[in-house]
């Protein structure tokens, strides 16, 4: 006598209640059975699965439940209410159906919703698992609004993706308290995609090593602190010489202070800068408004600060022309203060001297991997924000490429994107989206970002920068001869503190960006410079 696939028994089993719920309408197991259909896509294709499955002699039907009896035990013990958030997927209604054969209920969700939806249904579904797409687990779970929502019933999120990176699993962990399990999806075009960026990446690394020869991540850091204190003693140096902060007993308001040191209108808010980076690094300390100082720095220990950085910057980090122009600019600060000296034009910070070479070579070499890999039938589609010179980093590289096919664009025309270049300043959690928005799908974004404080601007930069910079500054940066706006808070290099990389990282994921690679990688010297290369794609 056959036998009932095992399927149908777990529908009969469920009855009259709840096998599947999509849109807000549930279909129990008998409804199932009966050849009711949910609408949408993942619902649709569920209910046409449970007919035929059902139709199977006994024999094909054990064959076909044999992966169905793998996923219910990788879901577990009852009860199971599975949120399903994937478009209609062999894999995902595979899910479903190991589900029902477990004795669950499926909500069947969009991956395209809203996020706020996506959560607020999750909530009141009170799920207890959770199916997904890797890169929008990611996203999810790095909302701000997410504990406002009580996930407190799940117990485990199957993500479907390429090898995540533990970063992004750490945080979904403490995000949502859920077990994770990782469901790689075979041959998939995003893992070939990621491929193609993890080789591009690795050749540009490769190609721009030669310009990291010699230098160590212990000479660039003692570089960088004698650098900082070196600056930082010029800047009290030449509050002190008009009387003030200059006993730790006394206090200045910063109106007093600028009003003793004879500061211009103009030059006001580069002293308030100094002020900030000295309370912000201990040389001074502040009590509301008002700031107090150290015993008087003479001329001579100032002088005698700038010699280790010397030391390490011409061990091989750049020329010596470069760390002559600040101490010489750290010399004028009283004449320029008091206007007695014309502020001159802005220059790049320091390390980004020492840092271009490698970072040019790497972002040239990043955008011939990506042109030479696109194999759409329309040319590459590249948008280069914020360069206004024909000869720039991405031109040359596109000009040494085997075969032409790419339309190169400066300003934005209103469409969608195949690679974005871009140097910025601002917030990541704002720029990141506003540059994610231009990609089409599948598209990569190269994005030179700050990484860490660059004090030798608050010497070289403008008094009228700001500290919350636009974030497509309208002068040209160019990797390989870069020029600056007039503004101590240069594309990318903010005299102010800036995020880590992870920050970055955390926001091009959160965008939507499925892969995030940086370049130099953590712990390489260049990355201690303070400026990053990210390279992500869009799925």
């Amino acid at each position: 006598m056959p036998t009932t696939p095992a399927l149908v028994n777990a529908l009969r089993e469920l009855g009259d209640r709840p096998a599947v719920v999509a849109d807000g309408r549930a279909i129990s197991g008998i409804g199932l059975l009966l050849g009711v259909s949910p609408p949408g896509g993942l619902p649709r294709a569920l209910a046409q699965r449970v007919a035929a499955h059902a139709a199977l002699p006994p024999s094909a039907a054990r064959t076909a439940e044999q992966r169905l009896r793998h996923w219910a035990g990788v879901l577990g013990p009852p009860p199971i209410r599975h949120t399903v958030l994937h478009p209609a997927t062999d894999l995902a209604v595979e899910l479903a159906l190991a589900t029902l054969l477990a004795g669950g209920t499926v909500h069947c969700g969009d991956p395209r919703q809203d996020p706020e939806r996506q959560l607020v249904d999750l909530a009141a579904s009170a799920a207890t698992h959770l199916s997904l797409p890797s890169t929008l687990l990611w996203r999810l779970s790095r909302r701000p609004d997410l504990a406002d929502h009580d996930l407190g019933a799940l117990r485990l999120v199957l993500h479907v993706g390429p090898e995540p990176r533990q970063d992004d699993v750490y945080t979904a962990v403490d995000a949502l308290g859920a077990v994770l399990a990782h469901v790689r999806a075979p041959h998939s075009h995003a893992e070939a995609a990621d491929r193609r960026l993890r080789t591009a990446a690795d050749a540009a690394d490769a190609i721009a090593w030669k310009h990291a020869i010699g230098v160590t991540a212990e000479q660039v850091q003692a570089f960088g602190t004698h650098l900082d204190h070196a600056v930082l003693s010029a800047l009290l140096l030449t509050l002190q010489q008009s009387g003030v902060l200059t006993d730790p007993g006394r206090g200045h308001t910063e109106a007093e202070i600028v009003a003793a040191a004879l500061v211009t209108p103009a030059q006001r808010p580069r002293v308030g800068r100094w002020l900030d980076a000295l309370t912000r690094h201990g040389l001074i300390t502040r009590h509301g408004d008002v700031h107090y100082g150290q015993p008087e720095l003479t001329a001579a220990e100032v002088r005698e600060a700038w010699r280790p950085a010397v030391e390490a910057w011409n061990d091989g980090l750049g020329p010596v022309s470069a760390l002559d122009r600040i101490r010489r600019g750290a010399l004028r600060l009283p004449r320029l203060i008091t206007g007695e000296e014309a502020p001159r034009p802005a220059a790049a910070p320091i390390r980004w001297t020492a840092a271009r070479g490698y970072l040019g070579a790497a972002l040239g070499a990043l955008v011939r991997g990506i042109a030479e890999t696109h194999a759409g039938p329309q040319p590459l589609r590249i948008l280069e924000l914020g360069q206004d010179d024909a000869d720039s980093t991405v031109a040359r590289a596109l000009a040494t490429r085997p075969r032409p096919g790419a339309d190169h664009h400066q300003l934005p025309d209103g469409g969608r994107y195949d690679l974005v270049v871009a140097t910025v300043t601002g917030h990541p959690d704002t720029v990141v989206p506003e540059l994610v928005d231009l990609l089409a799908p599948g598209g990569h974004l190269l994005l030179l970002a700050p990484t860490g404080e660059q004090l030798d601007l608050l010497i070289t930069g403008d008094a009228e920068a700001r500290t919350d910079p636009p974030a497509f500054p309208a002068s040209p940066v160019h990797p390989a001869a870069p020029t600056f706006p007039v503004s101590a808070a240069a594309p990318g290099f903010p005299a102010f503190p800036a995020l880590p990389a992870e920050r970055w990282r955390a926001a091009l994921t959160s965008a939507g960006c499925p892969t995030v690679l940086a370049l130099p990688e953590d712990g390489h010297p260049m990355g201690l410079l303070g400026q990053r290369l990210f390279a992500a794609r869009m799925p």
